[in-house]
């Protein structure tokens, strides 16, 4: 995998405090970075990871990857921000995908049905094979 900037602005580099995210050669990972997602850092999260969807100017059908390894705990607004992303992610026709979640988070996403919306990659090998 090899990351590429995402410069369709002023902005050379992201830096949010919130979500890191990064362009590859298939797709955008947006990994999020603070351990807990809730009233405060959902809208940031989404309104970044949104702009960084509109203007990635890639073909249709590239991947999105939203990665919550960091992150330990997800209140109401955070799976709220979860199916939003996802929603906007194939309104921008990118096929979404989760990675990096806890077996806590899993269990979370899998009893809301979140997990449903989303393809969920298990390993660093298919995390490669997508991004490229």
């Amino acid at each position: 995998m090899t990351p590429y900037t995402l410069s369709t602005n002023s902005r050379d580099t992201n830096l949010s405090q919130f979500v890191a995210i990064e362009r590859y050669q298939k797709g955008i990972l947006a990994r999020v970075v603070c351990p807990s997602v809730g009233q405060r850092e959902a809208p940031i999260i989404a309104a970044e990871i949104t702009e960084a969807l509109e203007n990635a100017n890639m073909p249709k059908g590239s991947s999105f990857v939203l990665d919550m390894s960091g992150v330990t705990m997800l209140t109401s607004m955070g799976l709220g921000m979860c199916v939003d992303l996802r929603k906007r992610s194939e309104g921008a026709k990118f096929r979404p995908y989760l990675s990096g979640t806890s077996r806590s988070l899993l269990d979370l996403f899998r009893m809301m049905k979140i997990d449903r919306l989303y393809t969920v990659l298990h390993s660093r090998e298919e995390l490669g094979a997508i991004l490229g």
